[in-house]
């Protein structure tokens, strides 16, 4: 016993002191002198629950390595002890005067007065023993096979970085429809705001994505925040948008995509840096995309998000990277997966993909990379080995969706419980009564939220609650269609029979009837199912042998003797 409790003691020391030595490597050591200006992060007066940045202070002494005692300016006898991350260097802006100076020196000045040092927290590096921890790898592959997929982006590192840099694939261009210049004023923000969008700025400016300057046209930049986020500095283009001409780009059908990544054995997914600031400006979509704060005005040298033509830029410039390469990966805006049924192909596969955004001077940012995955997370599915199902995070949303009180709040529910439609059996059925309010001729916002509202709503949270997988369509097996129709609409299934005869669902299909389909007889409403399960299922038929199931006898006869109803002849012939 002594013997094993020592053995442990050496095993945790070890993993401690390792573990330690990969959290400390990337940590910036930060002191500050006596006597040296600071500001403290504190508590706001106004109200408690906020913080923001107070002082100047002066650093009266240092306690340890991470304690200081600070002495506020204006409380002569007061100090406190303050750990250093609620500290940073103080920097004094620089006196105005009114006089006029060269461009390039002004331009130093403001850039010097924007300075905010942070510590850097993001590893910048390629480092496969933690990409190999976050891909879960060896639990799943051998170690050769590990050693070799270690190789594979190591012969590529130079790519695996969390700064944007700028490609030459694509320089993109604006069109306006007026040539009336849009400049607008810059939106007024607290202090505590300020320090947020300064320190974006800074970063911006050193990374070269902006440079400070002037231009007709100038649009205001705001903060967006919201609950359980971090703040997210943005611009607001609205007003060149609505005066920008709309380029359009065929963005990839989302269903076929996850059914083609979740039949395979093998996925990787890579995730652009920055996808938007990899794309620079010309000289005249730099001019028209100028932004403005309350401290200055600033040209963008890349792609900005916001613009209304940055989604059709981005999905150009991939699907320039990736021409020809279709049948192993799908990008969906800067978001790559990368799929093959073998071990030796999705090698291939990935250094080829590597390659290719090598070539164009793109960058990936490491952490949002998953190597060689059985299942993983992809536009909201969790697909892989044949299977896909709803992402937990989109579940998670479904549950906690409060009950809607408004017309905009059911659009919101429905909106995001509908993405994942084809999960569930009947859903538009299930949903009936929801739509059905926001017919109803009250006023505006109102709803009139019955026991039968409250039922399909709670029935839809229930539904995804339970996790529903779907099954990969496999086209070298026959397709069994199951259709059924009810007083208020119709339910399709769209299924496949495994080697061991069991039959899984592909997707559900469901639709409300109109008030006049409503008036249809048994047998018309039982073939308006067949005739719906076909026409949406053309793109899973076409082609393939398939089998019609329904619980509606007499449809039998329908290819022999459609009798006189003209609606039934045609269903007939159109069969």
């Amino acid at each position: 016993m002594r013997h094993c409790q020592e053995l442990a003691v050496t095993t945790m020391t070890e993993t401690r002191n390792k573990r330690k030595t990969w959290c400390d490597k990337n940590a910036v050591k930060r002191e500050f002198r006596v006597g040296e200006l600071v500001l403290v992060l504190a508590t706001s007066k106004p109200n408690k629950m906020a913080v923001q940045w107070t002082g100047p202070g002066v650093i009266e002494s240092k306690l340890s390595e991470t304690n200081y005692i600070v002495r506020m300016e204006g409380k002569k006898d007061k100090t406190q002890i303050y750990h250093i991350n609620l500290l940073k260097p103080y920097h004094q802006s620089l006196e105005r005067v009114n006089l006029l100076v060269n461009g390039e020196e002004n331009q130093e000045r403001e850039a010097e007065e924007l300075t905010i040092l942070y510590p850097v927290s993001v590893p910048n590096i390629y480092d496969f023993e933690r990409m190999k921890a976050d891909s879960a790898l060896e639990g799943r592959l051998s170690p050769t096979e590990i050693e070799s997929l270690k190789q594979l982006p190591g012969r590529h590192k130079k790519i695996f970085s969390n700064d944007p840099v700028k490609t030459h694939l694509v320089e993109p261009d604006f069109e306006l429809i007026s040539d009336k210049p849009i400049r607008s004023k810059p939106y007024r923000t607290s202090q505590r705001q300020n320090e947020i969008l300064k320190s974006e700025i800074k970063r911006m400016l050193d990374l070269n994505i902006i440079e400070i300057g002037q231009s007709d046209y100038a649009s205001p930049m705001i903060l967006v925040e919201s609950t359980g986020r971090d703040p997210r500095p943005c611009i607001d283009y609205r007003l060149l948008n609505a005066n920008e001409r709309t380029q359009f780009f065929p963005l990839p059908n989302i269903e076929e995509r996850v059914e083609r990544v979740a039949a395979a054995k093998f996925i990787t997914v890579i995730d652009l840096a920055k996808g938007y600031w990899h794309i620079p400006l010309s000289e005249l979509a730099r001019r028209y995309s100028a932004f403005v704060t309350s401290f200055g005005t600033y040209i963008p040298l890349r792609m900005l998000f916001g613009l209304v033509n940055a989604t059709y830029f981005c999905s150009k410039l991939m699907a320039q990277v990736l021409e020809n390469c279709d049948i192993f990966a799908v990008p969906y805006l800067d978001d790559i997966a990368i799929y093959s049924e073998n071990w030796e192909d999705h090698l291939k596969h990935v250094d080829e993909v590597l390659k290719r955004i090598g070539n164009v001077q793109l960058t990936i940012k490491p952490s949002k990379c998953k190597f060689a995955q059985n299942h993983t997370k992809h536009l909201g599915h969790i697909v892989g080995g044949g299977v896909r199902s709803p992402a937990e995070a989109k579940i998670k949303a479904v549950m906690e969706f409060p009950t809607p009180k408004t017309k905009t709040q059911i659009r919101a529910f429905l909106g995001l419980a509908g993405y994942y439609t084809h999960y569930v059996e009947n859903f538009s059925l299930i949903a009936a009564p929801l739509t059905q309010s926001l017919k109803e001729k009250i006023r505006k916002e109102g709803v009139n939220w019955t026991q039968d509202c409250n039922r399909a709503f709670t029935e839809l949270r229930n539904r995804l609650t339970e996790i529903p997988v779907l099954h990969a369509p496999d086209y070298n097996r026959e397709f069994i269609v199951q259709t059924d129709a009810s007083d208020l609409g119709i339910g399709v299934v769209l299924s496949q029979r495994n080697d061991k005869g069991e039959e899984h669902p592909v997707l559900f299909l469901s639709k409300k009837f109109t008030d006049a389909q409503r008036k249809y007889g048994t047998t018309e409403k039982e073939c308006a199912a067949i005739i719906y399960a076909i026409t949406k299922l053309r793109y899973y038929l076409d082609g393939q042998q398939f089998t019609i199931e329904t619980d509606h006898n007499p449809l039998i006869w329908l290819n022999s003797n459609a009798g006189a109803n003209q609606r039934l002849m045609r269903w007939s012939l159109a069969l």
